[in-house]
């Protein structure tokens, strides 16, 4: 299966010590095709940082509550650890995740 930008999946996420995992939603950034994909970390826990975005239709995305996408949180991981796909976020949040990651990676 081939991910794009923008999917929710499932997926065991690492703690940063790298010790631990915790299965989390996560939004695809970048499937390279091989056993690696990367994802960036979506919480419910929301900071009002210029590095989130926040997830509209979340209820109609699989998930439990209020979330938003941590796009500084961002981690390259073995496809095998994606439990499953549950959504794609609708374009408008698409845009803005992109506009973020660009304003992160300095693109203009």
């Amino acid at each position: 299966m081939s991910y794009s930008f923008g999917d929710v999946v499932i997926i065991a996420f690492p703690y940063t010590n790298m010790n631990n995992t915790v299965m989390r939603p996560a939004m695809v950034v970048v499937d390279t095709g091989d056993e690696d994909i990367i994802v960036a970390r979506i919480t419910s826990q929301r900071r009002d940082m210029e590095t989130e975005v926040e997830i509209h239709n979340w209820k109609n995305k699989g998930l439990l509550m209020q979330s938003y996408v941590r796009m500084s949180k961002i981690a390259t991981l073995n496809r095998k650890d994606i439990k499953k796909k549950i959504s794609s976020l609708d374009k408008e949040d698409i845009e803005q995740a992109k506009n973020v990651l660009k304003k992160l990676l300095g693109i203009k």
